[in-house]
């Protein structure tokens, strides 16, 4: 049975990093790459962060990008530094070297160019906004067909959302912040 061609895409939360390291443990998986939205988090320790797990589980041939887009409700700051901590974890900074390669060109750019090399279609697994998703099908639509699926971790239904009444004036507590942060790219 051949390996299911994967592309990560995620927003630098801990729970990102986690489904991160998850897949990278999967015998089923290839990984293609890894991009990072700096939606849940600041895009620089993210990135660096997400480089360093990659190395540490011995993976520092991934590819890692940062996307530029950006959505339309920004997470809360208490929530996005949270990557300033996990890039200083102690064990992610054992190495002065970080080997996993960082693309120069923007995660959805790269995101593009990953799917149209792929020789076969690809599964995206998403655990941030859709918006770098969204971006890299209205830059090249084309590549529609060379997306097998897309696993989201986003959107709340029959349950309570995670974007706090005391937190955003006007909510109601349904929203899910995947889909808050830019729920153009949901439609």
């Amino acid at each position: 049975m051949s390996k299911q061609l994967v592309l990560m895409d995620h927003d630098g939360g801990v729970d990102d990093y986690l489904a991160t390291m998850l897949l990278m443990t999967m015998d089923n998986v290839q990984p293609l790459g890894v991009v990072v939205t700096a939606a849940d988090c600041y895009a620089q320790p993210a990135v660096n962060a997400t480089r360093k797990i990659l190395d540490l589980m011995g993976f520092s041939n991934i590819p890692v990008a940062e996307s530029k887009v950006r959505g339309i409700n920004s997470f809360p700051n208490l929530y996005r530094r949270d990557s300033f901590v996990v890039d200083h974890f102690p064990i992610l900074n054992q190495q002065e070297i970080i080997s996993t390669p960082l693309i120069t060109e923007p995660g959805e750019d790269f995101t593009v160019k990953v799917l149209q090399q792929a020789p076969e279609p690809v599964t995206i697994m998403a655990t941030g906004p859709l918006t770098n998703i969204a971006t890299a099908l209205q830059k090249a639509p084309q590549i529609e067909t060379k997306i097998q699926r897309i696993v989201w971790m986003g959107g709340a239904l029959n349950v309570p959302g995670n974007v706090e009444k005391n937190w955003e004036p006007g909510q109601d507590g349904t929203a899910e912040w995947n889909a808050y942060w830019d729920a153009i790219s949901v439609a």
